[in-house]
């Protein structure tokens, strides 16, 4: 039931008004002699519209939706005037009036009016507000929506594309909705057959919805990991006229089980290792996918040379190599590997860490990662790349749990190589494993 505030100078009015506009029992009507009463009463009770005359003592209609209009903007306001007064019409109008009714010589026609008009004019307000609020919520969810609402049609030209779009693929999403723009440009070739065996699967089973993983490239040519689900839309044919759905990027969620499997898969192996070069190899392959840095080389540490010695490398060019062979516990970088410090660096800070000038190599950062076994670094890895972006948290965790790994079994190996050597007599001896 809704509220209305009648507001006339009229007892008589009030009284009379008050009854027609109850009767069809929708509607229930508070009374107001003048505006100021009727400022007192939109305070204290809840109202969802006026009806006000305009010629009242002290404040008048224009005056009092005046006020309204200040206090309540969205309030539905309905001016019951006398003919013959135009100018007031129009200035009410111009105030923000939704509706007005001159009087006449009729009350009982006038009310029954003035009963349709105000449903209707609370109706539309409720209407216009609901309209505000959820184009308001649509607003708020597209807004911190952080995936992509895509629609395509079925030779992947994309129709409708919003939410986070260029935070995703690097386009803007005017760009994609040229017309000219296709999502099987985006997708990496190797990924094709994925989008192409979802519409496939969609034209044998009406009813399918599918959800799809697949990896697209984006303007700046980064590899991205997206999650997509889609359903189709159907000409009375029942060919596919387009595809609607939603896209999240993975990359992160991907890269960490990536991660998981490649530690996984190193510690299998490690596992049945029985060389040290086998072991080495292994780690130095594991830990350069998961940085995805391609130059690699893996030092041990040699405790009777106070030195670290290299192991096994990739990517790096003989002359890098040869002058990088051993490296002194004296000089600062190893000191930082001896205190388990992980080094991120530019690769022209290489030469102040080594104290020399090394051969040159292509490459724009390092990475060092100590290798640590019983609390005392017993070797590092060395990673290079071309790529100045920052390594993601997850990864460096993951380099760290794979340097454990790694540490543990070069030392099964060390004392298994010694005991081996012991047996047969031969009086060989590997470096001391740290206590």
């Amino acid at each position: 039931m809704m509220t209305i505030l009648l507001a006339d100078d009229e007892p008589s009015l009030l009284e009379l008004g008050k009854v027609f506009l109850e009767r069809s029992g929708d509607m229930r009507v508070v009374t107001a002699l003048g505006a100021e009463e009727a400022m007192e009463i939109l305070r204290a009770t809840k109202i969802d519209g006026i009806i006000s005359d305009y010629q009242m003592p002290g404040m008048d209609g224009i005056a009092f939706l005046q006020k309204v209009r200040i206090r309540y903007p969205e309030m539905p306001f309905m001016m019951y005037t006398g003919k013959g007064q135009e100018d007031v019409v129009i200035s009410a109008l111009r105030n923000g009036c939704d509706y007005y009714l001159p009087k006449g010589d009729d009350p009982k026609a006038e009310f029954a009016e003035l009963a349709l008009q105000v449903r209707r004019m609370v109706k539309n307000k409720n209407l216009e507000r609901d309209l505000n609020e959820s184009e308001e919520r649509y607003r708020l969810i597209i807004e911190n929506f952080t995936g992509i609402i895509l629609q395509r049609r079925a030779d992947n030209r994309i129709i409708y594309a919003n939410g986070a779009v260029e935070r995703i693929t690097g386009y803007p999403a005017e760009m994609l909705m040229s017309g000219d723009f296709g999502w099987d440009t985006i997708v990496h070739p190797d990924d094709l057959p994925i989008l192409s065996q979802a519409v496939d699967d969609a034209r044998a089973d009406p009813a399918v919805v599918s959800m799809s993983e697949y990896r697209i490239i984006t303007k700046e040519g980064d590899v991205r990991w997206v999650q997509e689900s889609c359903n189709y839309v159907r000409k009375k044919s029942g060919k596919i006229a387009s595809v609607h759905g939603t896209l999240y990027d993975i990359t992160d969620r991907k890269l960490i089980e990536e991660q998981l499997i490649a530690q996984r898969d190193l510690g299998l192996s490690l596992a049945a290792a029985r060389s040290l070069d086998e072991a080495v190899s292994l780690c130095l392959d594991t830990a350069s996918r998961v940085a995805e840095m391609g130059f690699g080389a893996l030092y041990l540490e040699d405790a009777q040379a106070e030195n670290f010695t290299l192991s096994c490398a990739t990517g790096f060019s003989d002359t890098f190599l040869k002058s990088m062979q051993e490296i002194s516990k004296d000089i600062p970088l190893a000191r930082r590997v001896v205190d388990g410090e992980y080094i991120y660096a530019r690769y022209s800070d290489l030469p102040e860490m080594l104290g020399y000038e090394p051969g040159k190599e292509r490459i724009q950062v390092i990475l060092v990662i100590p290798i640590i076994y019983n609390n005392a670094s017993i070797g590092f890895i060395l990673l290079g790349s071309n790529y100045t972006e920052i390594i993601p948290d997850s990864s460096l965790m993951s380099l760290e749990v794979i340097a454990y790994q790694v540490g543990n079994v070069i030392a099964r190996i060390w004392v298994e190589e010694m005991l081996a050597q012991a047996e047969a007599g031969s009086g060989f001896f590997r470096p001391a494993i740290p206590e």
